[in-house]
């Protein structure tokens, strides 16, 4: 039980240069601030601006509690083993007002269970969509029940996009943090 605390893998994309970073992110680049995951980011170039948008449109979903989204990112990074997306966000989901137990559920190796039902059902449905690509009808069901329908498609939306990210995050193995940039923020984008 617990989450992935490094890559297993040797090659890496780099990051890209200072000024690289600093070429595409402007004036909101801060050196001493700005997340790993923002600089591989300014790496794709113009897939940059798009992908901002979408990183703060799934962390200012309207209707989607914080605490919920954290619970699915956390979820995400334990099934798919994202060491970076685990060590940046369990300190977001303390920020977000998640329990230490609550943390810790979405870590186990097995179903999440003995927590709130509302969080159990959004890592069952993220163990679901990460491990098959679908949901069964009894998760969806379950969704929809709970939820309704705008809220349940924007949780399927945030499981995939944060399945993509841990994805992307792993496949370009983006360095942990060596410093605690995440401080109180809820957010990557501070």
């Amino acid at each position: 039980m617990g989450y992935p605390t490094a890559y297993t893998s040797a090659v890496a994309i780099p990051l890209p240069s200072e000024q690289a970073v600093r070429q595409i992110m402007g004036k909101s680049y801060d050196p001493e601030r700005t997340l790993n995951v923002l600089k591989m980011f300014a790496g794709t170039e113009d897939l940059f601006e798009a992908t901002i948008g979408i990183v703060r449109a799934m962390f200012h979903a309207k209707g989607v509690d914080p605490r919920t989204r954290e619970m699915i990112i956390l979820r995400a990074a334990k099934v798919l083993n994202a060491p970076y997306e685990a060590q940046a966000n369990v300190q977001m989901a303390k920020n977000a007002g998640l329990s230490p137990a609550e943390i810790d559920a979405a870590a186990s190796d097995d179903p999440v269970s003995g927590i709130n039902p509302e969080y159990v059902l959004v890592c069952k449905a993220t163990d679901e969509l990460s491990k098959s690509g679908t949901l069964r009808d009894e998760t969806l069901g379950e969704l929809l029940d709970r939820y309704g329908e705008t809220i349940s498609r924007k949780i399927v939306l945030m499981i995939g996009w944060f399945n993509m990210l841990s994805l992307f995050l792993n496949g370009c193995r983006v360095p942990l943090e060596t410093t605690d940039k995440v401080g109180t923020r809820t957010s990557p984008l501070g």
